[in-house]
């Protein structure tokens, strides 16, 4: 079965013009390496990893605002419903969730702080018992796209997003590691890149906040 073509040029045309593409799912590997090609093309251009004078706005006013409501929020508060999504460390994640509307920074670009809405509560996600050990499994809850990884009695959860285009990773249960589909970046089971996105200081992937309750594995969100 092969792609829509006018689907593929679509995401195309948004990729190259620097507009988040629309998810849609890939019915063959032409499909899937047509736009891991378009991707490299976008990364490829001149300037094409440089904040736009917008983002840079953008960033400079969400650290107005952090800086008058008296700094970022501990995690351990009800923080607020305003800032939900992937604070993709780094530059270009901040200007990821700009272009998803993002209000309020709540967590540190670069940082380990986990992702927290501003305002918001405890959601169950899966029993404990159902996580293998060790092994990341999958999930999205409202606008957190993450894996959620299980160490005996703890948990721990990491955005799915790539820190350096906004393409859901893969898990290799082969390679172990965090594939994305989009570039190749890679990223080990603690969210670090490694190999050449290592070299090129890619944030890591940020934690978000878990945490298990009653044998059943819950995260913050709303």
């Amino acid at each position: 079965m092969e792609d829509d073509p006018e689907q593929l040029d679509q995401y195309v045309e948004d990729l190259l013009a620097d507009r988040r593409p629309e998810r849609t799912p890939l019915e063959n590997d032409d499909a899937l390496e047509a736009r891991r090609v378009a991707a490299m093309l976008r990364a490829a251009r001149p300037g094409a990893t440089l904040p736009s004078r917008e983002f840079g706005d953008r960033v400079q006013q969400a650290i107005a605002d952090s800086v008058r409501a008296q700094g970022v929020p501990a995690v351990d508060k009800r923080p607020s419903r305003r800032s939900l999504l992937l604070t993709a460390a780094g530059g270009l994640a901040a200007g990821i969730l700009a272009t998803l509307g993002i209000e309020r920074v709540t967590a540190r670009p670069g940082s380990n702080t986990p992702l927290v809405p501003d305002v918001g509560s405890w959601q169950p996600l899966m029993a404990l018992a159902s996580l293998p050990e060790q092994t990341p499994v999958r999930f999205s809850h409202g606008p957190l796209e993450g894996y959620v990884i299980r160490n005996g009695r703890t948990v721990r959860a990491l955005s799915a997003l790539c820190t350096h285009m906004p393409c859901v990773l893969n898990w290799s249960s082969i390679r172990t590691q965090f594939e994305c589909p989009c570039h190749g970046a890679t990223f080990n089971q603690s969210g670090a890149a490694t190999g050449a996105y290592e070299m090129a200081n890619l944030p890591p992937l940020p934690p978000i906040h878990v945490r298990i309750e009653q044998d059943r594995v819950e995260i913050f969100s709303v």
